[in-house]
C-alpha cells in the first residue's frame, strides 16, 4: 500500500508521439515528484558508463566536479590526475546531483552541447538512458524545421525526487536508477537495500513488475548534520559515500553501520586553515587518547560547519564515567573549545 504522503506526489509520464496528437503507450516508465518550492535537494543518478570514459568526461557530461564524482563513490580522493582515470564501459558511478524544483516539478536540468556525430539516439546513450531520444526531441522542438545541428545548445532533462529526504522517518538520499534487462524489483532491492514494498511505495506501483528502461526512486539511508548542532552549513551524505565540504578543504564520510558522519581533511585543497584544533596537535577527525591513574581521556577534533572561508571546530575531551559523573555534579563541563 503507497504511503498517503506520496500518493499525491506521484505520477506517470505520458510520452509525446507528435506534437498536436497524446497517445498513452508502453514506454518506460518515471516517479515523478511534484513539488511547490523553490529548494534543492542532494540526489543522486545511477549511471551505467555506455564506453570507455575519463571521468573528467563524465563529470563535465552531467556539469558536476570530477571530485565530486569520486566522493559519492568512495574513490580514493588524492589518486594522481583523477580527471585522466578511464572508467570501462558497463561500470556503474553514482552521480551527485542537484535536485531542483522547476515548474512544479522535480528534476534536474543541464545544457548539453551539440557534436558533430550525435544523434538523438547517441545523446541517450551518453547520459546512461535516464534520459529518452523522445523526451529529448519534445523538450527541444527537435522535428524538421528545427533539425538538430553540430555546436547547437540543447537541454537535457533528467531524473530526481526529494521525498524530503527522508523515508519512513530515516535521513535519505534518492537515487534515480534505470532498470536493466533481467532485472526485478527483487533483484534491485537486494543489490541497494530497500525492500520490495518500499520500491512499490515509493514509486507507486500498482504491482511489483518493471521492465527495463523504467526510471526507479530508490532510497538510500543517510548520515545528517541537522541534529549535530553545525554552524551554518546543511549536509547529507548517503550510507557509505563521501562528500566534499567546506570549499573542498573537508571531506565527511557517511558510516553504513552508524550512519554517523566522521570528517576529515580532504588532502586535495592546498591552502586549506584551521583544520587544527586551537591548543592542540590535533586535526579535524583526529582523536589522542591519554592514560591516566583511573583510567583514560578522549580528545577528539571535530567539524562542525562553515560559513564562507571561515571552518568551525570543537575540540572535546571525554574522561571516564565515574570522573565525568563527578565533574557534571559539581557543575563543570567538558573541555570544549569552538574555533
Amino acid at each position: 500500500m503507497m504511503r498517503s504522503n506520496q500518493l499525491e506526489q506521484l505520477l506517470v509520464f505520458i510520452f509525446i508521439l507528435s506534437p498536436t496528437l497524446l497517445v498513452l503507450v508502453t514506454h518506460a516508465k518515471s516517479t515523478i515528484e511534484a513539488c511547490s518550492s523553490t529548494d534543492s535537494c542532494t540526489s543522486l543518478l545511477s549511471y551505467i558508463v555506455p564506453w570507455d570514459s575519463k571521468f573528467s568526461e563524465i563529470a563535465y557530461r552531467f556539469q558536476v566536479n570530477v571530485f565530486d564524482v569520486l566522493a559519492a563513490n568512495s574513490i580514493n580522493l588524492t589518486i594522481p590526475s583523477p580527471g585522466n582515470q578511464i572508467l570501462q564501459e558497463k561500470s556503474m558511478l553514482k552521480i551527485p546531483n542537484s535536485c531542483a524544483c522547476v515548474d512544479g516539478i522535480r528534476r534536474s536540468i543541464i545544457a548539453y552541447t551539440v557534436k558533430a556525430a550525435d544523434s538523438l539516439d547517441l545523446i541517450s546513450q551518453g547520459y546512461g538512458e535516464l534520459v529518452s531520444a523522445e523526451q529529448i526531441r519534445t523538450m527541444n522542438g527537435i522535428g524538421p524545421k528545427n533539425p538538430l545541428t553540430s555546436g547547437q545548445s540543447i537541454m537535457i532533462q533528467l531524473p530526481c525526487t526529494c521525498f524530503n529526504n527522508t523515508n519512513n522517518g530515516v535521513s535519505s538520499v534518492y537515487m534515480s536508477y534505470v532498470v536493466q534487462s533481467g532485472e526485478s524489483l527483487s533483484s534491485i532491492g537486494r543489490e541497494f537495500g530497500p525492500t520490495l514494498m518500499e520500491l512499490v511505495s515509493i514509486n507507486g506501483l500498482d504491482q511489483p513488475r518493471v521492465d527495463p528502461g523504467d526510471i526507479l526512486a530508490i532510497p538510500f539511508s543517510a548520515c545528517s548534520s541537522a541534529n549535530l548542532n553545525w554552524y551554518n552549513e546543511s549536509l547529507i551524505v548517503p550510507n557509505g559515500s563521501i562528500a566534499l565540504t567546506a570549499n573542498d578543504c573537508v571531506k565527511c564520510f557517511c558510516r553504513p553501520s552508524s550512519l554517523k558522519l566522521h570528517c576529515s581533511p580532504s588532502g586535495i585543497v592546498a591552502s586549506c586553515s584551521h583544520l587544527q584544533c586551537k591548543e592542540s596537535d590535533l586535526f579535524i577527525g583526529d582523536v589522542s587518547i591519554q592514560q591516566n591513574a583511573i583510567g583514560c581521556n578522549v580528545s577528539t577534533c571535530l567539524y562542525r560547519g562553515h560559513n564562507g572561508r571561515k571552518i568551525f571546530i570543537w575540540k572535546i575531551l571525554l574522561m571516564p564515567t565515574a570522573q565525568m559523573e563527578k565533574i557534571t555534579a559539581q557543575g563543570h563541563q567538558s573541555n570544549l573549545q569552538i574555533l
